[in-house]
């Protein structure tokens, strides 16, 4: 029973049982109360999660979720096996982001402690008169407490044993907090200690996602490959991977960095620090999004107008309503062939000729499909504002139809 595990059962004599179980039933309609004490308790006593960059992302749900099962078992005492369960459960999923046992335990008990005061409160508010029956409740409530906290400590230890010794647990806190954006300049100061890293340089952010999207086998969580060090981080559907690139370049970086048949790689810009690792974390997203299929790596400085469409989908389909109207009334195989021919187009630099043979017809051919597009959409393409807006609506087109 604590900010992350929970404890509850009976065995106390007389009375002193349906003094807890009424106490616990008033605390589950407090239960947000309860929580914001034990998360205030906990960044003011247990230095692992003070620091924004080493308390686990779901610590605030977890707590939660752990209250309201210690609290509900002591309601309710069919729900003590849930308790129990919970603390072995906590202690697996703490070491394997790396939680020291002596922060999780400490949580432990700012919980409990938080509990048992709650409940004393209650008594002492709703029958003062049966304050004294929790001298008998007292003992069975702590023994409680140290049968789920050697579970948790059990579970913990289980569970780093189990663990590669260069997993990245003591790594994987701080940066994804990085990753998230958090750029407080002190805290910044101390990521820089723990992972190791220079404060300032040349970084970039690779987001990874699909079926492939992991470290490859044998891969180390960091690793130097052509002189980029490479920080593998497992997220969401697949992988981030920041890189220190020193004096490597973006190219380069694409070229270390492994994506599959069944993923896509995005790659942000250079940014200049740890505290923009959340910026080209987003970045890298948005490159990511303007992939074209499975396989693709794309660097954002080659699809900057891509992704600054596919940064507002409102506008997009905006631009795409606006500008290709009538080519959005054709039939699917007739607005293929005119959006196919206009894109390779642009990637010849405006040569019919290459177009046509990359299209597999003649130069002609070429230059009646644009002008049919000049005449539906009532631009031109030899003035350099339509230009920019049909290459811009080409973008958002292919964003919305998912072949970016």
């Amino acid at each position: 029973m604590s900010a992350e595990s929970s404890s509850a059962g009976g065995g106390t004599p007389g009375s002193a049982d349906e003094v807890l179980r009424r106490a616990a039933t008033t605390l589950l309609g407090r239960l947000s109360t309860l929580v914001d004490r034990a998360m205030e308790r906990l960044r003011a006593e247990v230095v692992h999660y003070t620091s924004p960059l080493l308390a686990p992302p779901d610590v605030a749900r977890a707590t939660y979720e752990a209250l309201e099962i210690a609290v509900g078992a002591l309601a309710s005492p069919e729900r003590f096996d849930e308790s129990g369960e919970r603390a072995w459960a906590v202690g697996h999923r703490r070491a394997t982001q790396g939680v020291p046992l002596l922060a999780v335990t400490q949580a432990y008990r700012i919980g409990a402690s938080v509990i048992w005061d709650a409940l004393v409160e209650a008594v002492l508010e709703d029958s003062p008169e049966d304050a004294p029956l929790l001298v008998y409740a007292a003992g069975d409530f702590w023994r409680w407490v140290e049968r789920d906290m050697t579970l948790l400590k059990e579970a913990h230890r289980e569970r780093t044993l189990g663990l590669p010794p260069d997993d990245g647990r003591k790594l994987l806190p701080a940066l994804k907090a990085l990753l998230r954006g958090h750029s407080d300049p002190l805290d910044l100061s101390g990521a820089a200690v723990i992972l190791d890293l220079p404060l300032t340089g040349r970084y970039a952010v690779v987001r990874l996602s699909g079926a492939d999207a992991t470290r490859p086998e044998g891969a180390a969580v960091r690793e130097e490959v052509a002189g980029i060090q490479l920080n593998w981080c497992p997220y969401p559907e697949g992988q981030v991977v920041v890189a220190l690139l020193r004096d490597r370049t973006v190219e380069q970086l694409r070229a270390v960095v492994p994506v599959g048949p069944g993923s896509r790689g995005g790659v942000s810009p250079v940014v200049d620090g740890l505290g923009q690792l959340g910026r080209a974390r987003d970045l890298a997203e948005l490159a990511l999004g303007t992939c074209r299929q499975d396989g693709d790596m794309v660097a954002l400085d080659e699809r900057v107008s891509a992704g600054f469409v596919l940064s507002r989908p409102d506008l997009a389909d905006e631009l795409v309503t606006r500008t290709l109207r009538k080519v959005m009334e054709l039939d699917v195989a007739d607005r293929r062939l005119l959006m196919d021919t206009l894109e390779v187009w642009l990637d010849c630099q405006g040569s019919a000729g290459q177009a046509g043979e990359l299209l597999y017809c003649h130069r002609n051919t070429v230059l009646n499909r644009l002008r049919r597009l000049e005449r539906l959409t009532g631009l031109r393409l030899d003035r350099p504002r339509d230009l920019v807006d049909l290459a811009l609506a080409l973008d958002a087109y292919r964003l919305r139809a998912g072949t970016a």
